[in-house]
């Protein structure tokens, strides 16, 4: 309890002037980085690392952790408004949240996502206050081996987000499993780079994800580039002050119980190397929609199908800090910059730093909260800024929207082969939509495949190529066996409800 200790130092350094100011500014700036694609949480950091070499390590940390957090929430903006994801984790919110904004709501949705985000952030943050030491027991029981089934897990549960035809949800995932092959092996060698040198490191997850989800938007609002109406998609938006497009605090209650689902998801999530907001947005959306008593109606814009994702990747900032404080493991790049932070202050994080750190690791979690409130705030006053992009003409936004993906892709590693990766696999984006294969299970299938192939590769190592010690730990062979039941119950309620559909009219 020697954390405890030290709450009142920590306030001290937290209000601080100086540090307080930091937060500010780098809920701001992370905001901004969020909004622009390929400009992730890591990114974000990178570029804004030099900058904490002039801080105090507590404010340093404190700054990055607020950059980090906010540019989870930026990534939502483009996501609800114009279909573009700026972060990873934020292509899940586009499932309910672009629908929601075409339907002429988009200050909901924007206001859900910022009250959702905040609240898996303060949520995760107590937590992590208050069981810190069992969150790390938790992560170091999970090896590759563990993580090998997380992955089987993750991958099992397409068939529940793509609704008429779990077949092609299946070869949407296949085809994203293909992708993630590309470049070099964790089994040795390389594969399908056709001996080009840019295809050596794979296809990065930006780009990938960039490229599924928006590029199609980008070419359909491309070929109306003539239209200059103030409308899209038929549906005439309205007015930002619309009642009916504004969050009760009676229908935030009502919200609560997703929030904290998605919350616990994205905390645990975060304590475990490798799986990441993005992962954890996959889980918490596919559990609300387990959860609620009508699933069909996730993907038309529904407020949990909001709400759920939002929650955990906020979540994910407070529970990757338990691996990487407690035991000096970085479960992301972000995280590991973060480190990188603390050692350059010469820090040394490990079990320790909880007894001998004095008040830094309660400021840093006193700073986080502070950090979300800040977001609040910041989040509901941008709201009505954001909310005019929604109505922009498709002449005017489709070649913008155009521009941007290249200049994020491009400005994510300085590489024009990224805008050539972009637009090839756009178009391959676009052509599989025409075709009624969802993008979205190819880009699960991406994100699962090195998850899987990776630690299968060194958990094999570990048990001297034997598979059956591999599948058969307890942890791991419980996960394979939920794997399987899920993607059977997924495909027999897909089933299920599609007859009932088609026999409605003639019972009618």
């Amino acid at each position: 309890m020697e954390i405890f200790a030290q709450f009142g130092p920590a306030l001290l350094l937290v209000f601080d002037p100086v540090n307080f100011g930091l937060i500010f500014l780098g809920v701001i700036l992370g905001v901004a980085f969020g909004v622009l694609p390929g400009f992730g949480g890591s990114q974000a950091l990178a570029l804004l690392f030099p900058f904490s070499f002039l801080m105090e390590p507590a404010a340093a940390v404190m700054f990055m952790l607020a950059v980090y957090s906010a540019a989870e929430y930026g990534g939502s903006i483009p996501a609800i408004l114009i279909r573009t994801p700026g972060t990873t984790a934020a292509v899940m919110t586009i499932l309910d949240g672009a629908p929601m904004a075409s339907n002429g709501r988009p200050r909901r949705a924007l206001t859900i996502s910022i009250t959702a985000g905040v609240t898996g952030g303060i949520i995760s943050t107590i937590i992590f206050i208050l069981a810190a030491s069992s969150l790390a027991w938790v992560g170091l029981k999970f090896g590759p081996s563990e993580l090998f089934g997380v992955g089987v897990f993750g991958l099992s549960i397409v068939g529940s987000f793509v609704g008429k035809d779990p077949a092609k949800a299946f070869l949407g995932a296949t085809i994203g499993l293909l992708l993630a092959t590309v470049g070099d092996s964790s089994f040795g060698g390389t594969r399908f780079v056709f001996d080009q040198p840019y295809l050596y490191d794979g296809v990065p997850l930006i780009v990938m994800i960039v490229a599924m989800l928006a590029g199609p938007e980008a070419f359909r609002l491309l070929m109306s580039v003539r239209d200059f109406s103030d409308k899209r998609k038929s549906t005439e938006l309205r007015i930002a002050g619309d009642q009916d497009d504004q969050l009760s605090f009676r229908e935030y209650l009502a919200l609560g119980p997703a929030m904290l689902r998605g919350g616990l998801i994205g905390t645990i999530a975060g304590a475990l190397p490798g799986p990441g907001p993005t992962m954890a947005a996959v889980l918490a959306y596919n559990e609300e929609k387990r959860w609620s008593r009508t699933p069909e109606k996730f993907g038309t814009g529904i407020d949990s199908g909001v709400a759920a994702p939002e929650s955990s990747n906020n979540a994910v900032v407070a529970g990757a800090l338990v691996p990487a404080l407690a035991l000096g493991i970085p479960g992301s790049g972000a995280i590991a910059i973060l480190l990188g932070v603390l050692v350059s202050k010469g820090i040394s994080p490990g079990p320790t730093l909880f007894s001998d750190g004095g008040p830094l690791v309660m400021a840093v979690f006193i700073g986080l909260l502070v950090a979300n409130v800040l977001l609040l705030f910041v989040g509901l006053f941008g709201v009505r800024l954001f909310v005019p992009i929604s109505r922009v003409p498709s002449g005017i936004l489709g070649p913008f929207v155009f521009v941007l993906l290249m200049v994020g892709v491009y400005a994510y590693d300085n590489s024009f082969a990224h805008v050539l990766m972009l637009i090839v696999l756009a178009s391959i984006a676009w052509l599989l939509e025409r075709m009624g294969v969802s993008t979205l299970p190819v880009i699960l299938g991406f994100v699962m495949g090195p998850i899987i192939e990776n630690n299968l590769g060194r958990a094999l190592i570990i048990e001297g190529g034997d598979l059956w010690d591999v599948v058969s730990k307890p942890i791991t062979a419980s996960l394979l066996i939920v794997s399987f039941v899920t993607a059977v119950i997924s495909y027999i309620r897909t089933v299920r409800s599609e007859r009932e559909m088609s026999s409605s009219p003639a019972e009618k």
